[in-house]
């Protein structure tokens, strides 16, 4: 096996994955991993331990949690491109339940910008977790949570519209959000060590033996329905339940590209950039401060480049991505066609800054002609 610290005989790969050493060593994260990609695919790399000491490998899984997101968002543009909806109906319309005061005016297109002015969690979102709630009970709370802005006025991020979205391509598909997800997305790419729902997998108990623990602090670890319950890593919550591997997030995010042959994309590449174009400017009520420093895509955010929630300090304005709060970072930079993927052990709370600087010193290895 090629030595992950060899991509082309890259001086500057060298001293990334040497940072990433470091960082392990000083306790930043337990573990951690991560792959990039421009034009081929580097080594993955994999450093660290999981809770009972044995060293990361191939076989490792991660909760990707918001990462998750993104690849709910390309399900239901898969919809969308084969006539199914379309981004500017009306959530009332598909879902009649949503028909009432300000809800009624939500479209598809609200839910994938977050401008649909539903909240990112719901009030008693740990009560739900610590009774083992289903995506039902879930989505039955939102129907009865009040709006916080008027759609398409302002930018809020909103897990809980994901949820929404989800039920939507169960409603439309006659599948649930996971099979979907595999049959459209996992499955056209290969992405062999992905799964949103473990319910009904026969291998289960398996699956979930291999993912690696987040470094929870005492106080979340009692917590029922932490990311390291069963119930939460085999959930298949919209808004953040994937279990998935760097390898995987990476193929997810370079089939996005122009120079990707046809045959490796799984949907047409004018749905793939649209996906990554800046919302805002379409919608006309949108407060002129968000519309100007808060870009959002369709699932993907673009990068905030003056934020603390940047994906990295030399990114190019066109560069989309995504942060995970269990430790995961994904970004994809079009204009030249570079993608990375980290995952960590600890919660993005605590390691974004190692999580950037470990980002920054990987896309100064790919500027690298030594």
């Amino acid at each position: 096996m090629n030595d992950p610290r060899d991509w082309n005989n890259h001086s500057r790969w060298e001293a990334a994955v040497s940072l990433a050493e470091r960082m392990v060593a000083r306790g930043d994260f337990r573990a951690v991993a991560f792959q990039a990609y421009e034009g081929e695919f580097s080594p993955c790399v994999r450093l660290g331990t999981q809770r009972d000491g044995q060293p990361l490998d191939g076989n490792s899984l991660f909760l990707v949690a918001s990462l998750t997101k993104p690849v709910v968002a390309l399900t239901v543009l898969d919809l969308v491109q084969d006539g199914t909806l379309s981004l500017n109906e009306r959530i009332c319309d598909l879902l009649p339940e949503w028909n009432t005061n300000e809800k009624r005016r939500i479209t598809v297109r609200h839910l994938l910008s977050h401008t649909s002015g539903l909240p990112d969690q719901l009030p008693n979102n740990q009560e739900l977790r610590a009774r083992g709630a289903s995506l039902e009970e879930f989505y039955q709370h939102i129907l009865s949570t009040p709006l916080d802005f008027a759609p398409g006025s302002r930018v809020q991020y909103q897990s809980m519209g994901f949820v929404v979205l989800g039920e939507l391509v169960r409603r439309l598909t006659g599948e649930n959000l996971g099979t979907a997800v595999r049959k459209r997305i996992f499955e056209p790419l290969g992405m062999t060590d992905s799964y949103l729902g473990l319910a009904d997998h026969p291998e289960a108990e398996s699956i979930l033996a291999r993912v690696t623990s987040v470094e929870l602090d005492a106080e979340q670890a009692a917590t029922a329905g932490n990311w390291n319950s069963a119930y939460w890593q085999s959930l298949g919550a919209p808004w953040g339940g994937m279990l998935s591997t760097p390898v995987d997030m990476l193929t997810f995010c370079a089939s996005h590209f122009a120079g990707v042959p046809r045959k490796s994309r799984f949907l047409p590449y004018a749905v793939l950039t649209e996906a990554t174009v800046n919302q805002l400017p379409f919608l006309e009520d949108m407060n002129p401060r968000d519309r100007s420093c808060r870009p959002w895509g369709l699932g993907w955010r673009l990068n905030w480049v003056g934020h603390r929630e940047t994906f990295g300090d030399f990114l190019s304005e066109e560069t989309v991505g995504h942060w995970g709060a269990t430790g995961a970072l994904m970004w994809l930079d079009p204009r030249w066609e570079r993608a990375c993927v980290l995952c960590c052990s600890r919660p993005t709370s605590e390691s974004r800054i190692p999580l950037i600087r470990l980002s920054n010193a990987i896309q100064s290895a790919m500027e690298s002609d030594d």
